[in-house]
């Protein structure tokens, strides 16, 4: 039995958000961080979360980039992405620290997501990129 996600939800932004909050408490909680789980949050959140929102915010359409483009360009973003943050908070009075540098990645994941919603949300259903789970269809994943 297929699940079927209202249209107006894009599914695959809710889960860049949703991860990158989630890595937040298994970083800066004493308990948790210590954890394995803290290595399965926190690699994606570096190497590949804030190249897949700058992607989803700059090509909106389904037929701007293909799947495997998108996935390609989202590692490769993120690996650019991730270190000009860290030379950004070089220059500030907070240096490079754990929590600051997860603080800077989780805020530009969020609001490139939140800009790709909404840049998704003007224009017309059948022209937006969707991430269609268990489909094969073109200009989906």
């Amino acid at each position: 039995m297929q699940k079927h996600f209202p249209k107006d939800i894009d599914i695959d932004l809710v889960l860049v958000i949703l991860f990158t909050l989630l890595c937040i408490p298994f970083v800066l909680i004493p308990s948790l961080n210590e954890m394995v789980v803290r290595i399965i949050f926190g690699l994606p959140l570096v190497l590949f979360l804030p190249g897949y929102a700058l992607i989803a915010a700059l090509f909106i359409r389904k037929d701007d980039l293909d799947g495997i483009e998108r996935i390609a360009l989202s590692f490769g973003s993120s690996i650019a992405i991730t270190p000009l943050l860290g030379l950004e908070l070089n220059y500030t009075p907070f240096g490079i620290r754990l929590t600051q540098i997860l603080i800077v990645l989780s805020v530009f994941t969020v609001s490139f997501a939140i800009g790709a919603y909404v840049r998704r949300s003007r224009i017309p259903e059948e022209d937006r990129f969707v991430v269609a789970f268990g489909s094969a269809n073109h200009g989906e994943f």
